[in-house]
């Protein structure tokens, strides 16, 4: 959505695009077959100052506004050529988003030098359980004395859970009434906190998930984002940016399979003509412009509601974003693999791995089904609010 960035935002989407393709890209392929969270590149993109974009002066950043870092994260992902690495960065950025807009300044000090200079961040929500079901998870904080608590519960298929430094915790707090839903941070290594292996994914192999396990771990009150209780308002707000989050890094990522099938139909002939001359090969890639843009028109409404402050339209438009990233990338890519025919079957040619990334869309980040419910539930709301 080229007409609403500014001079400087037009600098960041094309400096990182530069850097994915130069520094990200190259080893795409290599991610996905070994299934490994490669350190040494995401040590590379805190060095380019990445993280720093949208964080203030005085805790060591440029200042940015959130929407610089989405010029960025968009820059990123056309590209990385690898959507479950970006997955990772996703995620990484919610958290430090979070702290930046809820955090004490104590906290923001304390642990966003830390995730902007190389340290993985994650954000735990699903239970093996609740699945998307947000409010009825298990994991409980049992007072204890001098405003400590002991958390204990576990959480699964979290990204970032294998490796990450630092984690965010959705639980409740026992004893507190109807309003228990809190926000608790964790560190690697701490006593009580243990993180299993990622698990053997079809796709998104580059992106570490895996569990947590907390058995009484000692959270102090310095530890509770916000106050006990409401943290489900905190929550919303995140899941809200993460799933722009998965907007942009789909429309991205759609938007490089253009080129591809381009090269593709242009050179590739059938009936003694490029098959680019027919119109099912035409169909196939105006459907990839078309879901691309869908995507990330919405993902930048939904920016511009979290930038306005206006929750409930973000909240209805980030399921809204989510649900057309996640249904276009995994149409786009399928077209994408039928273009390149056999090739695209072919495990080392490496098309068949788009497919397989695009597969996860649809689960990560809230179901489509869910996605589905929290629009229609808020359609309802406003028609209700409409008679009344």
């Amino acid at each position: 959505m080229d007409n609403r960035w500014n001079e400087t935002q037009h600098a960041l989407r094309a400096n990182f695009m530069e850097f994915g393709k130069t520094i990200a890209a190259p080893g795409s392929f290599r991610r996905d077959h070994a299934a490994e969270f490669d350190f040494d590149l995401w040590r590379k993109i805190a060095d380019s100052g990445f993280w720093k974009i949208s964080v203030p002066k005085e805790l060591g950043g440029d200042g940015g506004e959130l929407s610089d870092f989405i010029a960025a994260l968009e820059g990123l992902s056309r590209g990385a050529n690898d959507p479950g690495y970006m997955v990772s960065v996703g995620a990484h950025g919610s958290l430090i988003q979070l702290l930046l807009r809820y955090g004490t300044q104590e906290q923001q000090e304390q642990y966003i030098p830390r995730l902007m200079s190389g340290e993985v961040g994650a954000t735990a929500c699903t239970e093996p359980t609740g699945g998307s079901h947000v409010t009825g998870v298990r994991t409980t904080a049992r007072a204890r004395s001098a405003g400590e608590f002991e958390l204990t519960g576990q959480k699964c298929h979290i990204t970032n859970a294998p490796v990450a430094d630092i984690a965010l915790i959705v639980g409740r707090v026992a004893d507190v009434g109807k309003r228990d839903i809190t926000l608790f941070l964790i560190e690697r290594g701490q006593q009580g906190i243990s993180q299993g292996e990622p698990e053997d994914l079809i796709g998104l192999r580059s992106s570490p998930l895996g569990p947590i396990t907390m058995d009484a771990a000692r959270i102090t009150p310095d530890r509770i984002i916000g106050e006990i209780g409401n943290g489900i308002e905190m929550l919303y707000w995140c899941l809200a940016f993460d799933r722009l989050n998965f907007g942009i890094i789909a429309s991205a990522h759609m938007d490089s399979f253009i080129p591809q099938a381009l090269d593709r139909a242009t050179t590739r002939e059938a009936f003694g003509v490029p098959i680019a001359e027919h119109q099912y090969i035409q169909d196939k890639i105006v459907l990839m412009k078309v879901a691309a843009e869908t995507a990330r028109q919405l993902s930048y409404a939904t920016l511009s509601a979290l930038e306005n402050g206006d929750d409930i339209q973000a909240n209805s438009l980030a399921s809204c974003t989510k649900l057309a990233a996640a249904q276009g990338i995994v149409a786009t890519s399928q077209e994408l693999l039928q273009i390149f025919g056999h090739l695209g079957f072919d495990r080392d040619f490496g098309i068949e791995r788009q497919l397989r990334d695009a597969a996860a869309f649809r689960i990560a980040g809230g179901t489509d089904e869910m996605q589905k419910k929290n629009i229609f539930s808020q359609l309802l709301a406003e028609h209700r609010n409409a008679r009344a």
